[in-house]
């Protein structure tokens, strides 16, 4: 009888001793979520486990879900596109650290020699532009290239000359990324140290 009774009241006060921490996340554009963190230790040990999730921000990012704890893991960590955010310290517990974010999309083309995003709708398709080999024109608006196609980057040039000096045979068109760089400039610096070497032997 008397082991019963000590059984009986450890169990009594583990349920005692019990903590939860009540918060929201958000799981859409503007709808939360009733969440709780519960720990058998102390109320801010359960505020420790108090956690939301949702897309991390980053374009092209797959991963839309939102919700309760921390994200799901993989065999490399968190799922690729998610975000984990503590909810403990919160000045508001009704208001969840995941805050919806709109879906961004985009690629890269080379403008003026430098890699340069390029924003994108949904589903987009990769357009980059850039001179022809041949072309030794002066227009900056295709000698820098861009993103987009060479039909758009003519119709939106604010260069006075380009509709005189460009036409459809200087400038070329690719749908990789990071396509539009001149076969010729992508060699000159790899040769310029070979040359270099060869001038003085």
């Amino acid at each position: 009888m008397k082991l019963f009774a000590v059984v009986a009241f450890v169990a009594f006060a583990s349920v005692l001793a019990e903590e939860s921490y009540d918060f929201k996340c958000m799981t859409a554009t503007a709808l939360t979520t009733a969440c709780t963190a519960t720990t058998g230790t102390t109320l801010q040990d359960a505020k420790d486990l108090a956690f939301c999730n949702g897309p991390n921000g980053e374009d092209n990012n797959m991963y839309t879900d939102y919700g309760c704890g921390k994200c799901a893991q993989d065999k490399d960590g968190d799922v690729a596109g998610c975000l984990s955010c503590a909810m403990g310290a919160a000045e508001d517990p009704n208001v969840g650290c995941n805050p919806y974010k709109s879906p961004t999309f985009s690629f890269q083309c080379y403008l003026g020699g430098n890699a340069t995003r390029c924003p994108a709708e949904a589903g987009f398709t990769i357009a980059c532009f850039g001179p022809a080999k041949a072309y030794n024109g002066a227009v900056a608006a295709l000698a820098n290239g861009g993103c987009g196609t060479c039909a758009a980057a003519l119709k939106t040039s604010t260069d006075t000359e380009a509709s005189a000096t460009w036409d459809d045979a200087d400038c070329l068109d690719c749908t990789t990324a990071l396509c539009n760089t001149s076969s010729a400039k992508v060699l000159v610096p790899f040769l310029a140290p070979l040359i270099a070497a060869l001038f003085f032997l």
